[in-house]
């Protein structure tokens, strides 16, 4: 274990084997960090987080501080960082803020310079948040997905699994599952993402046709969806981008064709 004279540790925070604490970093009481973690210069990592092993903490980054909402009364909440993550610099991660509540990040994500994760936030394995995004209270993200950099994105918004999202982009309703996301509009499938998950090519091409039919064939969803059960196939993908539209209570994101670009673009 590496701790630098100038960082301050609670006696009451748990610090697992071969921690190394920068210079001037700040950890709080109920704080636990695991096994071979790195823990950058000036941060600071308070209330009941948990930090997973062989994670690393760069500079000027707050974790588990206290939520930014008017309704959080002082409660015990939490969170919880998983294993092998990457926090970048100066990233802010706000705890829950309902008693009991949390905001997760699971095992293996990145979150790039200035990222901003709301309270109750939960965010699947494996996701990367690329610089200056800022996701508020209560936002989901699935496994695997990608949002790019200067990416707003509004409370209660779920980002499905395998979704990519372009720079620059606002977010105010649901992304499904395997869709790209551009101009604040679904452009069609992540062809990128879904080839290097290893997915089959006839899941692929299921995957496709689904997201065709839902966003440029011009049917309402009742329809669309009905449409996709029938010629899609039986892939449990195609079940999973149906079962996330229909579970939607902020509506999803329209396609290219129902919502014309910017003037600007």
């Amino acid at each position: 274990m590496s701790i630098h004279s100038t960082a301050v540790i609670d006696p009451g925070a748990e610090l697992g084997r071969d921690v190394a604490v920068a210079p001037y970093a700040v950890i709080d009481a109920h704080v636990r960090v695991g096994d071979g973690c790195t823990i950058g210069p000036h941060v600071h990592i308070s209330g009941h987080t948990t930090i997973g092993a062989m994670t690393r903490v760069h500079a000027g980054a707050v974790i588990g501080d206290l939520p930014q909402d008017h309704h959080y009364d002082g409660a015990v909440t939490y969170t919880e960082i998983g294993r092998q993550c990457v926090i970048r610099e100066y990233v802010t991660i706000h705890r829950g803020t309902i008693e009991g509540s949390r905001t997760v990040v699971g095992d293996g994500t990145m979150l790039m310079g200035f990222v901003h994760l709301g309270h109750n936030c939960d965010i699947g394995e494996q996701v990367v948040i690329a610089n200056g995004t800022m996701l508020a209270g209560h936002v989901e993200v699935g496994p695997r997905a990608f949002v790019s950099a200067g990416v707003l994105v509004h409370q209660f918004v779920r980002i499905g699994r395998l979704a990519m999202i372009g720079g620059g982009n606002g977010i105010g309703q649901d992304v499904p599952p395997f869709c790209m996301l551009q101009y604040d509009q679904i452009q069609g499938p992540n062809v990128v993402g879904l080839r290097r998950a290893a997915l089959a090519e006839a899941a692929r091409a299921a995957i496709r046709g689904a997201i065709k039919i839902y966003f440029f064939s011009g049917l309402n969803r009742p329809n669309a969806i009905e449409e996709i059960r029938a010629t899609c196939g039986s892939h449990a993908e195609v079940s999973e981008f149906v079962a996330f539209i229909e579970s939607t209570k902020r509506g999803i994101c329209p396609g290219r064709l129902s919502k014309p670009r910017r003037a600007a673009e």
